[in-house]
């Protein structure tokens, strides 16, 4: 339903551990709160009379959509006073606060494909508005041992052809650092070697300590003023953060072009907020410095007590309001038998068990910092801090090795793209001279796989792509001059052409085109293993799951929203119960019993099987996984109380892993107790979904061959799924025919019976199948 766009962003972490922390207050609990971003002190009263006097002048209306002319006369003077920069009124645009101009700025000047530099540790909102903006984030560490400062060297090496833009934040947001002129020369200089943009963010200017001058690097010279855009603003110099009031000074193509986009979201900024921020510019430069002043005095209180923390370290910031304390030593550690995986499952801890907010350094791009704001009273940091310090000492150490990384490939495309017919030889040849012109020898992946005898050949410059096809098939041997009886090439980075995947059954031939997807792989390779086995054996690959209950088999075909996973992982909670598999398996019909087999492997599980058979999350560890969600900054889901299982210790969010996938081995499950390869089906069950018909009912084999060849199961969820595969391609009358004739063998050989998934727990429906096929 959303938007690809707003499925790859997630809420400003900030944001979500302050409304957090808010609620818990609301609850009568007394929180320090270490997270907000905004200075502590009010509006400086000169700022709040003139913003009165303009409301009691009637200055509540619309102005000039960039600003008006006072504010932006009062900007150039500041900027040339305190910066040296010389801008006309035309080169500065006012908005609704600096992130509003930073949003304004991307989509302003990048473009799909553009890389953005980000030097890590960075403000969270940076590589979500370069992505909302189809650009690409390239995040470029920075070293501790440095201050976090980008080194030239660095940022050189970082650079590529598609390099547009570096974001540089300073004093920055959350590690303090700053830049000296000759530091800024050097980045500058590469910069104009390059000729890449430069988006400096210096929202936090008037915030530095130890005697250090804020240096702009705009200022530096005029080649680099060229390809530099100010960002600045009110909320933290002025403790304005609630008026939204920021600028961009830069190039006046860029500005204008900001101003293009503003006039289509925001409009103007609020009109006597503007009249205020000419008197905060004008009147409060000794607010400005007492706020200075006393953030520099908390400062040096909190680092002291930070690094009186047992295996803490803690750099002292240069600028701005924030300190990020490395806590590496107690990421492997636990409480309450749940392990503290990652900053995320700390900063948990600390807001659960000392009532401390605090920031999680992966939401900056770092994995062994919390970010702490020092942004209040002095009563409050020491508070704050001896409540860490009890906190930390009562983690235990781990009962077991800490948990490995796991092995997680997050892919471009993370859906089935529409798979297309190819109709007729000369379309297919075309398709299979595109596909090899993108295969370049030193980047190339051949895997024979032998699926129910058929052998499908994947060629491939995918090196994800060809890891999981190892894993999901056995290997098949090809010796002499013989041919796989299939091929399936999986092609990506070909300019121009959107994901899709395409099959030519008459040539036994896949394409998979700009997707790294496996589940598209896994599909063509399905299809083409069922034409070939249909042909060559008379065998039927069943798009159903198969369970072996003491010896008889069942066999389970349900459309999408049926409650198939739900059953599944209910009966496998019952003694006897085996899985061969959840959704192929090959079935001979022969003279005797039809006898069905695993034709994989490994199992390729959607992520929600996870969250029905917990006991699958303790596998994930040694499996391969495919667009989990296991970082808290990836998970998009509104959580009750805003609570993530990745906070807990969880190693994955499952409900956020939409389009994820688990590649485990089955007998992992519990060994041969818990899986079987072969299974003799005595039942076919076809779920239904509706409230109306009975939980069981008999029908006969012609009836449910009828049934799943239209697709019309009962209460199923969307369009009809013929055959309840909805990968089926190139499904014409003489194929629908033939599929539908084996399936018809097949339940004539078996007794079938319609389960109704509408009735009931999972559990009671898993128990009526169960009875059914003993």
């Amino acid at each position: 339903m959303l938007s690809d766009r707003a499925n790859r962003i997630a809420l400003s972490p900030t944001l979500r551990i302050n409304a957090r922390a808010t609620q818990m207050r609301g609850q009568g609990i007394d929180v320090v709160d270490f997270s907000v971003g905004e200075p502590d002190f009010p509006t400086p009263e000169v700022v709040k009379r003139a913003a009165k006097a303009a409301l009691d002048a009637n200055f509540t209306k619309y102005t000039a959509n960039d600003g008006i002319p006072d504010l932006k006369k009062a900007i150039c003077a500041k900027l040339e006073r305190d910066n040296g920069l010389a801008y006309s009124p035309d080169e500065v645009i006012v908005s609704a606060g600096a992130k509003n101009s930073l949003f304004n700025v991307a989509m302003a000047l990048y473009d799909e494909g553009d890389d953005i530099l980000i030097p890590a540790p960075y403000w969270v909102s940076y590589p979500d508005q370069v992505k909302l903006a189809k650009a690409n984030p390239v995040i470029v560490p920075t070293r501790e041992e440095d201050g976090f400062r980008l080194s030239p060297r660095d940022l050189a090496a970082a650079i590529t052809p598609n390099t547009k833009a570096i974001i540089l934040n300073y004093p920055c947001n959350p590690s303090g650092a700053t830049y000296t002129r000759e530091q800024l020369e050097a980045i500058a200089e590469v910069c104009v070697r390059e000729q890449i943009w430069v988006i400096s963010d210096e929202i936090y200017e008037k915030l530095t300590y130890d005697g250090q001058r804020f240096v702009s690097i705009a200022s530096v010279n005029d080649k680099i003023k060229k390809l530099t855009v100010v960002i600045n603003g009110f909320s933290k110099a002025f403790s304005m953060t609630g008026w939204r009031l920021g600028y961009a000074a830069g190039p006046r193509e860029i500005v204008a072009a900001c101003s293009k986009i503003q006039s289509h979201n925001t409009s103007n900024a609020t009109s006597f907020v503007q009249k205020a921020a000419v008197t905060a510019l004008a009147e409060c430069d000794m607010d400005v410095e007492r706020m200075r002043q006393e953030f520099e005095r908390r400062r040096n209180a909190i680092v002291y007590r930070l690094r009186a923390l047992p295996e803490v370290s803690c750099a002292s910031p240069s600028g701005a309001f924030y300190v990020l304390p490395n806590v590496t030593h107690y990421l492997d550690r636990e409480f309450a038998g749940a392990p503290i995986r990652n900053t995320y499952g700390l900063a948990y801890y600390l807001l659960k068990e000392a009532h401390v907010a605090v920031v999680p350094g992966e939401a900056f791009g770092t994995s062994a910092h919390v970010r702490i704001s020092f942004a209040t009273a002095m009563d409050r940091i020491e508070e704050g801090c001896r409540r860490i310090r009890e906190a930390l000492a009562r983690l235990e150490e781990p009962r077991r090795l800490r948990p490995r990384a796991l092995n997680n490939v997050v892919t471009k495309v993370a859906a089935y793209a529409e798979t297309r017919p190819v109709v007729g030889l000369e379309s297919r040849n075309a398709l299979l001279a595109e596909a090899s012109a993108h295969l370049a020898p030193d980047a190339y992946f051949e895997w024979n796989a032998a699926i129910a005898g058929i052998v499908v050949q994947l060629r491939t410059n995918s090196p994800h792509l060809a890891d999981f096809y190892q894993e999901n098939f056995y290997p098949a041997a090809l010796e002499g001059d013989l041919e796989p009886h299939a091929v399936i090439y999986a092609v990506k980075d070909i300019p121009g052409r959107e994901p899709s995947g395409l099959v030519s059954l008459d040539t036994a031939t896949g394409f998979a085109f700009n997707t790294a997807f496996y589940g598209q792989v896994r599909t063509l390779a399905l299809q083409l293993a069922s034409e070939a086995a249909a042909r060559t054996s008379g065998a039927l690959l069943a798009h159903c799951a198969a369970l072996d209950v003491g010896g008889h088999g069942a066999l389970v075909w349900g459309g999408p929203g049926s409650g198939r996973t739900g059953l599944l992982a209910a009966a496998l909670r019952e003694d006897g119960v085996r899985l061969v598999s959840s959704d192929a398996v090959l079935v001979r019909l022969g003279a005797a019993e039809p006898v069905a087999d695993l034709v994989e492997r490994k199992l390729y599980l959607k992520a929600k099987w996870v969250g029905k058979l917990p006991e699958l999350g303790k596998l994930l560890e040694r499996s391969k996984l495919e667009n989990m969600v296991v970082s808290r900054d990836g998970c998009t889901v509104d959580h009750p109380g805003d609570e993530c299982p990745l906070d807990r210790g969880a190693a994955v969010c499952v409900e956020a892993s939409r389009n994820g996938r688990v590649m485990l081995d089955p007998y992992w499950l519990g060994g041969a107790a818990r899986h079987a390869r072969r299974t003799a089906p005595g039942l076919a069950v076809l779920l239904a979904r509706d409230p109306v018909l009975p939980m069981v009912q008999q029908i006969d084999a012609r009836e449910a061959a009828r049934i799943l060849a239209s697709g019309q199961l009962p209460g199923a969820a969307g369009k009809a799924v013929p055959f309840a595969n909805p990968h089926l391609v190139g499904l014409d009358a003489v194929r629908s025919d033939l599929l539908r004739a084996q399936h018809e063998r097949l339940f004539a050989a078996t007794k079938v019976v319609m389960l109704n998934t509408a009735i009931g727990s999972a559990d009671g429906a898993a128990k009526r199948l169960l009875e059914l096929c003993r």
